[in-house]
């Protein structure tokens, strides 16, 4: 079954990387700041402007029709945040944005009847394994967040939109994820 919108994608962080998606295809991706972003999301969720509603973005990927920007946001996947008790230490007084962006899209899903998938860092090797590398952007480490948000896009693609429920691996285990802590 087709989707009539696009998909949002989110590897959150001060560096906010992104993607749409409309259905298995790649329409657009970036990186922009964090409240930067979560803004863009808002304007295109409830006002449709904004850099994710323009048909001529600096964003839009090669060979994507640019009318694709004009459809609306359907669905929120993003990479969820965790506090691992050994990074609890870490973690003192640290104000935890990424889980406040979190948060923030977590509401305006809410608020628009948007489905939400969260799913964990440790998604990332079964996102290689299903081909995400060739749809990164280089140079690589640049491009490293919005390369991220590619992986969450291949990993649903590739399993939570075909009804494929998949155990992520290792997640939660030490030294396999992010650790929870702000980048």
């Amino acid at each position: 079954m087709s989707d009539d919108f696009l998909t949002f994608y989110a590897d959150p962080g001060e560096d906010f990387g992104w993607c749409l998606g409309h259905n298995n295809r790649l329409v657009a991706r970036g990186i922009l700041k964090m409240w930067e972003t979560a803004h863009e999301l808002a304007d295109k969720i409830e006002n449709d402007l904004g850099v994710f509603a323009d048909t001529e973005s600096p964003y839009l990927c090669d060979g994507v029709d640019p009318e694709l920007m004009k459809r609306y946001i359907g669905r929120i996947v993003c990479e969820d945040f965790r506090i691992y008790p050994w990074k609890v230490k870490a973690l003192k007084f640290n104000p935890v944005r990424t889980a406040r962006v979190i948060g923030a899209l977590t509401f305006l899903a809410q608020r628009h009847s948007i489905e939400l998938v969260l799913q964990p860092a440790s998604i990332k090797s079964t996102a290689v394994a299903g081909g995400a590398e060739e749809l990164f952007d280089t140079p690589l480490h640049e491009n490293r967040h919005s390369n991220d948000a590619i992986m969450h896009f291949v990993y649903y693609q590739g399993t939570t939109a075909r009804g494929i429920d998949v155990a992520v691996p290792n997640d939660g285990v030490q030294g396999k994820d992010d650790g929870g802590v702000d980048d």
